[in-house]
């Protein structure tokens, strides 16, 4: 019976040695897989903070475009008043322009009548031809420097849109990255 009861009790340890190994196998395998996700969980809050950070870069970035925008716009519209201002200006100008024409053409009935009006309209006309000549000048440089404000609005614009579309980029990285999570 001794030697039964030895048989037994060593029986019974190595049965207890067995579920100690198996165990411990299963403790490190448990461990490891924690590790690796501590691993994982910490590259992606690095992602996501390099990822907020970019985002506050963008919004930043999309303030000041959209301020540079608003500021051309604003331009713009400043410089196409003064261009009708100078247009309604000009159309006036050539209309007292063909009255003096055709009040030279009524007082050419009488030849000094007529020589006089034509020396005050010859002199009245070249006035207004310095005057038209000015006026065109002055919407010529106008209409430069409003193709000047829109091709600066147009650049302002094509960078907002590219950084738009990298803004939605990063966007969709971090949704999918949360969205994993």
């Amino acid at each position: 019976m001794k030697r039964l009861l030895t048989t037994l009790v060593v029986l019974i340890s190595l049965g207890l040695c067995v579920v100690c190994l198996v165990q411990w196998e299963r403790e490190a395998r448990l461990r490891g897989h924690i590790l690796d996700l501590v691993k994982r969980l910490e590259a992606e809050n690095a992602m996501r903070i390099d990822a907020e950070r970019k985002v506050r870069e963008y919004e930043k970035e999309i303030a000041r475009l959209t301020e540079l925008r608003i500021e051309m716009e604003a331009k713009l519209i400043a410089v196409s008043r003064e261009y009708s201002q100078l247009s309604a200006d000009s159309t006036a100008r050539g209309i007292s322009i063909a009255v003096y024409m055709r009040e030279v053409a009524q007082m050419q009935h009488g030849l000094e009548a007529t020589q006089a009006a034509f020396g005050k309209g010859t002199e009245a006309l070249k006035g207004h031809n310095d005057v038209v000549t000015t006026q065109n000048s002055a919407m010529e440089k106008q209409n430069e420097l409003l193709k000047q404000l829109v091709e600066e609005r147009n650049d302002a614009i094509t960078k907002l849109n590219a950084r738009t579309r990298e803004f939605n980029e990063l966007v969709e990285k971090y949704n999918k990255l949360a969205k994993s999570k």
